[in-house]
C-alpha cells in the first residue's frame, strides 16, 4: 500500500456520510493490517468487485475498533443475490477457488519453528516475512466475501424465510426455524478442541484419579498430542499464547471438578452438526423452499463453515507472525509491543535499514487512527488520531432507550444481568447466568460464553461467532443491535426474548 498525506482530509466530508459496520477486539495495527490488505486485495477469484474498498481503524489500549464500509457489503453482496437467482453451489465453488492456497498456509505453519531464527541473515529473515504474510494473503483474501455476504444479505435472507412461511401460513415459532434453516452443519475448531479434551477427561474418570492417570503412557500422550494441536487456541489480533501441558491439564481438572456427565457432553458436542443437518432436512421437505432461497442458505452454510476455518487460520498466523516480529525487533531495537504498531510494508522496510523512532511507535500503541481506501493510506497517532475520530463518529444519546431489537440467531427467553465486554481481559467478569453483551464475540471469549444465559451483540449475521457459539452451547442470541453495548451497563436486569428478537431493561 501507498501512503498519502492528505487523505484524510480530503475524504472527511465522505466519511463522515458513511454508514458503517464496527467490529470490536483486541487487536494491534499490524495483524490488522494484514486483514484489511487481504479484504482490498482484488483478485479474479472473488468476483469483479468482489474486494473492500475502504477501511478504518481505531487502536487504543491493545484494542481495535474496525469499521466496514457498509456500501462495500451491499455491493458485494448484491453480487452474491443475482448469481443466487440463476446458479446453484456457489458456496462450494468459491471454497474450492482457495483450497489450494488454504493447503500452502496449513503446510507452512506446520512446520513453522522459531529455532533457526538467530541463524538467518536479515535478508533471509525478510524473505521469511514476506513469505509468510504473502502465504497467508493468498489463503484468506476470501474475507471479504464471507464478511460481506453476512452483512449484506442477512435481512434479504430472513425476509424470504418470512415470505415463504406467510405462503406456507406459518405464523408460530417464526425465529426457531429462521435459526434451524441458518444452522452450521459443521464441527466448530472450538469444538474440536472442547472434545479433545473432554474425551482425556473420560479416560480419566474421578477426579481422584488424575495424579495417577496423568503419569500412563496413553493418557500423557493425548495431553502431549492435544497441546501441540491446540497451543494457539487463544491468540487474538494482539496476544499471542504458546499454552503448556500444564495449562491444559489445569483445564481438564477443572472439567472433572464441574462434575458434568462427560460421556453426556461428548455425545451431545459430537452429534450437534448432525442433529442440525437432519432438522435442516426436515424443514426442507416441509416447507419446499424455492431455489432462490436453498442458494442463499446453501452459501451461508458453505461460508459458516469456511469463516471458522478463516478464524483457525488466522489464530495459527498470529503465532508465527509474533514469532517473526519478536527476532526482528531483537535485531533492530524494538521490543515486539513496539512492532505490533508497524504495518506490513513497514516491517519490510526496517529489515532494509529502515529507522522508526520509538516515541511514534510509542504514540501508535497509545492512540491511532488508519485509513485505507484502495491501495492507499494515512496514518494518524496520539492527538491527531483522536481529532480524527471526533470529526467522523459523533456520540449518540442513548440514555432514554429502554428496549431495542435485533436479529434472532439462536432462540430462548432468559433474564439476567448484562455484562459488558470489551476485550477478552474482561472476559472473567461474566459469572453464571449472566448475559453477554459485546459489540462481537471471539474464540478466545469461549470462557465466558460457556457461563452466559444468553448472548447479545451490536454487530454480527448469521454465519458469525456469536451465533455459531450460541447454536452449539444452546442459548439465546441476538445479534445485530447495533446499540446494545451503548445502552446497556454492567449490572443491568434485562430480558432477552430471542423467540422475538428483542432485548428490554427489566426496572
Amino acid at each position: 500500500m501507498i501512503y498519502q498525506s492528505g487523505l484524510i482530509k480530503k475524504d472527511l466530508s465522505v466519511l463522515k456520510k458513511k454508514s458503517w459496520y464496527n467490529q470490536r477486539f483486541d487487536g494491534c495495527l499490524n495483524l490488522m493490517w494484514m486483514i484489511s490488505e487481504l479484504e482490498i486485495k482484488a483478485e479474479k477469484r472473488k468476483m469483479p468487485g468482489g474486494n473492500d474498498r475502504l477501511h478504518l481503524g481505531i487502536f487504543a489500549d491493545h484494542k481495535v475498533d474496525w469499521y466496514i464500509d457498509l456500501a462495500d457489503a451491499k455491493r458485494v453482496a448484491n453480487m452474491f443475490l443475482h448469481r443466487a437467482k440463476k446458479e446453484n453451489s456457489i458456496g462450494q465453488k468459491l471454497l474450492q477457488k482457495w483450497q489450494t492456497d488454504e493447503i500452502a498456509f496449513d503446510q507452512l505453519v506446520a512446520k513453522f519453528s522459531s529455532d533457526n531464527f538467530s541463524l538467518l541473515s536479515n535478508r533471509d529473515l525478510r524473505l521469511l516475512y514476506k513469505k509468510l504474510t504473502m502465504v497467508y494473503i493468498k489463503a484468506l483474501s476470501s474475507s471479504s466475501l464471507i464478511d460481506d455476504f453476512a452483512l449484506g444479505t442477512d435481512e434479504i435472507v430472513q425476509q424470504e424465510i418470512n415470505k415463504l412461511l406467510d405462503q406456507r401460513q406459518i405464523y408460530q415459532g417464526r425465529g426457531n426455524i429462521f435459526s434451524v434453516l441458518t444452522a452450521p452443519v459443521h464441527q466448530s475448531f472450538i469444538n474440536q478442541a472442547e472434545l479433545s479434551l473432554l474425551n482425556i477427561a473420560l479416560l480419566i474418570g474421578p477426579l481422584k484419579l488424575l495424579v495417577t492417570k496423568l503419569k500412563q503412557p496413553v493418557v500423557k500422550k493425548l495431553v502431549t498430542r492435544h497441546q501441540q494441536q491446540y497451543f494457539w487456541i487463544k491468540n487474538n489480533y494482539h496476544d499471542s499464547y504458546i499454552l503448556s501441558e500444564r495449562h491444559f491439564i489445569k483445564e481438564i481438572q477443572s472439567l472433572l471438578k464441574s462434575r458434568i456427565d462427560i460421556k453426556r457432553e461428548i455425545d451431545r458436542i459430537k452429534n450437534t452438526p448432525a442433529v442440525n443437518r437432519a432438522q435442516k432436512r426436515k424443514l426442507f421437505k416441509k416447507l419446499q423452499p424455492n431455489r432462490y432461497l436453498l442458494s442463499l442458505l446453501e452459501i451461508s452454510e458453505k461460508f459458516s463453515y469456511w469463516q471458522d476455518e478463516r478464524k483457525k487460520r488466522t489464530l495459527l498466523f498470529t503465532h508465527c507472525a509474533s514469532l517473526l516480529l519478536k527476532e526482528i525487533g531483537r535485531r533492530f531495537g524494538q521490543s515486539l509491543a513496539a512492532m505490533c504498531y508497524l504495518t506490513h510494508d513497514e516491517v519490510n522496510e526496517l529489515l532494509a535499514g529502515k529507522v522508526f523512532p520509538p516515541t511514534e511507535l510509542l504514540a501508535r500503541s497509545k492512540k491511532t487512527f488508519i485509513y485505507q481506501k484502495g491501495n492507499h493510506y494515512e496514518i494518524f497517532s496520539g492527538a491527531r488520531a483522536a481529532l480524527a475520530v471526533k470529526q467522523i463518529f459523533k456520540d449518540a444519546d442513548h440514555s432514554s432507550i429502554q428496549d431495542f431489537r435485533g436479529l434472532t440467531a439462536a432462540t430462548g427467553k432468559v433474564r439476567g444481568r448484562a455484562k459488558i465486554v470489551k476485550s477478552v481481559k474482561e472476559i472473567n467478569k461474566v459469572k453464571p447466568g449472566d448475559i453477554l453483551v459485546a459489540v462481537m464475540t471471539r474464540p478466545d471469549y469461549i470462557i465466558g460464553l460457556k457461563k452466559a444465559a444468553a448472548i447479545v451483540t451490536d454487530e454480527g449475521g448469521v454465519t458469525c461467532h456469536a451465533a455459531i457459539i450460541a447454536r452449539e452451547l444452546g442459548i439465546p442470541c441476538i445479534i445485530g443491535t447495533k446499540i446494545g453495548t451503548k445502552v446497556l451497563h454492567d449490572g443491568d436486569l434485562i430480558e432477552v426474548n430471542a423467540n422475538h428478537g428483542w432485548v428490554r431493561k427489566v426496572k
